[in-house]
């Protein structure tokens, strides 16, 4: 079932207007027939649906948080699932999502913003087993009537993801949420924890004030390859700037938690001088000044008469002869050393000689091992690397063919749309496996699918320039400027558009000379 407007959903809600795409879901606003409320309906996995146990997967999931009530967590009304869909029926935010406020928000919204993703997400780390969200974004943070930010879309495990991934695949969503993972999630134990949120949250934040993501589309894979932390530039206070560093640094220990954050924001908020509890983040920092010696008290100096010393009566010495025998007396009282000292000398030869040949052997043994260490962990960061863009290489090309598939089933206006986007997905797994074409373990034919979406797109161009011309000249000028943007959405820079305005121009201005 595609969901459109004006359909009935789970034959009650109708849908009204197409709030947000995702790329497992779609949030419409929605008219429930039986109250005739506004309410927000997320359905997952919509149009194809998921298998049973899929469905049976997302619902012992929603059961587990279903329950969990917080001021600045979005609870679901009510869960259920519709020709293996499920769905969540949500209060409906008039305000919409942060993502309209990107590049927007001031440091009065963002430290409200901050204490109430916090104070949401230190209640879901709290849970027993803890919550964690896995999937922070501007999107999947919405604003109520009162200004209140309230976080949405818990819950959702790695295996229900890769359930859904597997039912369905759009273009926009998962891949754009790469850019808020932390350098953990790219590691060899990639599974998230409490601090991955922390950084989701502390990139998101850097998003809303400067209209970009920290690191692009790459995310904290750049951390692990030795980027840095961007400062977050702007007239923004210290304290700001701090806390945003603070979330995204690259070891997990160094971010503070939920509730080190909402407790900083609330410092703040209240007009203190906030702090974060110390921590060890790696960067030497200088010890403090010793305090200065006091000096010592002056000491009045006592006035005494010193008694004159006695004056030596003159000794008349008599001259002292040198004995004759002076270097054999010298030889003689250094022979009883020297014999001693040969007794050591096979000593020292058999022991002071290997322990020092043990030394020198020990000093290279300990270069070469850190030598080794050190290669080892370049191959580890080298092998991490190429791990992780292989599956992003793997997942490009299941976009770029879902896509494509979709296209081709697709009925409806801009089905164009499905190959636009799967040709840029093409391009982009060509480019990862061009770049690491003598190390990924397996390369996918991707240019004959690439040539293959090229030859449709032709197809589908030519039919909408045809068409569109055949309306023009039964006068439907409507009708043919909309074919015309089709076939211009398709190939960018192909003219037909702009001669088909030139036309019109030309058929106004004639109109327009006649009497």
């Amino acid at each position: 079932m595609q969901l459109e407007e004006n359909i009935l959903f789970a034959h009650r809600y109708r849908l009204k207007q197409l709030l947000g795409r995702g790329g497992f879901s779609e949030v419409w606003l929605a008219e429930d027939t039986l109250t005739t409320l506004e309410v927000a309906l997320k359905v997952y996995a919509p149009g194809g649906g998921m298998d049973e146990r899929g469905v049976q997967l997302f619902s012992a999931e929603f059961s587990l948080v279903f329950n969990l009530n917080h001021s600045n967590l979005l609870k679901p009304t009510y869960y259920d699932t519709f020709e293996r869909m499920p769905y969540l029926v949500l209060p409906y935010c008039e305000l919409g999502s942060a993502a309209n406020l990107v590049g927007q928000m001031n440091e009065q919204a963002a430290w409200r913003f901050l204490h109430d993703m916090a104070a949401g997400l230190e209640y879901l780390h709290s849970q027993e087993p803890p919550v964690i969200h896995q999937d922070i974004k501007p999107d999947n943070i919405l604003l109520d009537h009162s200004g209140r930010y309230l976080l949405t879309d818990f819950g959702i495990s790695i295996k229900a993801r890769n359930t859904l991934r597997k039912s369905m695949l759009k273009n926009e969503g998962s891949v754009g949420t790469l850019a808020y993972m932390g350098p953990e999630r790219f590691s060899k134990y990639p599974l998230p924890i409490k601090a991955s949120d922390i950084f989701s949250l502390g990139a998101t934040l850097y998003e809303l004030l400067t209209g970009m993501v920290p690191f692009g589309e790459h995310g904290g894979l750049l951390l692990q390859h030795g980027a840095e932390v961007p400062e977050l530039e702007g007239d923004w206070s210290d304290a700001l700037k701090r806390i945003v560093g603070a979330c995204m640094e690259k070891e997990t220990w160094a971010r503070p938690s939920a509730t080190e954050i909402r407790l900083y924001c609330e410092q703040q908020m209240n007009g203190e001088t906030p702090e974060l509890p110390h921590r060890n983040t790696g960067k030497v920092t200088p010890p403090p000044p010793a305090p200065p010696e006091p000096e010592p008290e002056p000491v009045e100096e006592l006035q005494t008469e010193e008694p004159e010393p006695p004056t030596p009566e003159p000794v008349q010495s008599e001259p002292v002869e040198a004995p004759a025998d002076t270097p054999r007396s010298f030889i003689e009282s250094v022979r009883p050393k020297a014999e001693k000292l040969r007794r050591y000398i096979p000593l020292l030869w058999k022991v002071g000689v290997p322990l020092l040949l043990l030394i020198i052997g020990g000093i290279f043994w300990a270069r070469n091992a850190m030598e080794q260490k050190q290669r080892e962990e370049q191959q580890q960061i080298k092998e991490t690397a190429i791990k992780s863009a292989y599956q992003r290489y793997l997942y490009y090309i299941e976009l770029g063919d879902s896509l494509t598939a979709q296209g081709n089933r697709s009925k409806g206006l801009n089905y164009e749309q499905f190959y636009v986007n799967a040709l840029r997905y093409y391009d982009n797994a060509i480019e990862l496996g061009e770049r690491y074409a003598g190390d990924f373990p397996e390369l996918v034919d991707v240019v004959t699918r690439k040539d293959s979406l090229l030859r449709k797109i032709d197809e589908v161009f030519t039919f909408f320039v045809s068409t569109a011309s055949k309306t023009e000249e039964i006068q439907a000028y409507d009708m043919a400027r909309l074919l015309y943007q089709r076939a211009v959405k398709l190939k960018p820079d192909s003219p037909v558009l702009q001669e088909f305005e030139a036309r019109q121009d030309s058929i106004n201005q004639l109109n327009n000379t006649q009497p």
